[in-house]
């Protein structure tokens, strides 16, 4: 039996951790650990709630709790939680969602029946709707222009796979999930498990860069990925204009949402622009989708 190392990182002190950690405790399968990272500053509220939350778990020989010193992202949390288990298969389970039962168990079978794949994901349960994509193998395209994004709560990895990607980059603060994929992409392929086995949630802690280190984020996951994105496009022409729109449309709500309207002119002008009309349209269904949240007080 392969052991199954769960990690996941926290931050801003959110009661959902309780419920992502007992989510995995409640799984069939037996060999697995639970990993939580506390990326917390020492000397905050955040940290001292979380410390108190971890207390239920004392004596739970299952679950380690590992505290930062000093707040360094999502990226450094995952990685700090690899360093630190032991599992030839890894989740990375986010602290406001949480998996359904059997989750462990189906994904272990399956990657255990598919030495061909690196990692697989399985379906998920979001805003009422169930998010069901059947693409496997390479999912750069999918990734890349947002038809489907398999968020990381869903997956499972095999641990040579995570080691000799070096894991996740440091130095993003926000799409190091869709960065650690593209890279995953150039070397395996990645299996799917047709099944809902996770509630994508979410909680009242609000961690999305704004402003400069949005717009900084963006212009750096594009210079990186420039070759992944001109390669298929020149298979499937029209591509880079789809990519450009997706992204950059919704950064550009961002910006203009907390303010940020020159930068946001500036960042259309050096990437959305590229987009075309194509722009306009997905940024109109944006803003349409987050006054119906807003409507439906849904975070």
């Amino acid at each position: 039996m392969k052991k199954v190392s769960v990690i996941i990182p926290s931050y801003g002190g959110s009661d959902s951790l309780l419920r992502s950690v007992d989510s995995v405790l409640s799984q069939t399968y037996p060999d697995f650990e639970v990993i939580v990272v506390d990326d917390n500053n020492p000397d905050t509220e955040a940290r001292k709630k979380t410390e108190q939350q971890m207390e239920k778990y004392v004596g739970n020989a299952q679950v380690k709790y590992i505290k930062h010193e000093h707040n360094k992202n999502g990226s450094a949390a995952r990685n700090t939680g690899y360093r630190n288990s032991d599992g030839e298969y890894i989740c990375l389970l986010d602290d406001d969602d949480a998996f359904l039962p059997g989750k462990i168990q189906k994904q272990v079978v399956y990657l255990d029946e598919h030495p061909e794949y690196g990692a697989c994901y399985c379906w998920r349960r979001q805003r009422n709707k169930e998010i069901c994509g059947t693409y496997t193998g390479d999912l750069s395209q999918q990734l890349l222009d947002l038809t489907f994004t398999p968020t990381t709560s869903a997956l499972m990895i095999r641990r040579s796979c995570y080691e000799a990607l070096n894991g996740f980059d440091e130095s993003y603060r926000r799409h190091q999930d869709y960065e650690f994929m593209l890279r995953f992409f150039k070397q395996y392929k990645m299996g799917v498990v047709e099944e809902v086995l996770l509630d994508f949630i979410g909680n009242e802690v609000n961690n999305q860069l704004r402003g400069q280190k949005l717009y900084n984020t963006k212009a750096q996951f594009f210079s990186q990925f420039n070759d992944d994105i001109e390669r298929i496009e020149a298979e499937e022409p029209g591509f880079k204009k789809k990519v450009y729109a997706a992204h950059f449309s919704d950064a550009f709500k961002e910006l203009i949402r907390y303010g940020n309207f020159g930068l946001a002119i500036k960042l259309y002008y050096n990437y959305g622009i590229k987009g075309g009309l194509l722009f306009w349209r997905y940024f109109c269904n944006r803003v349409g989708s987050w006054i119906e949240r807003k409507v439906r007080h849904e975070p």
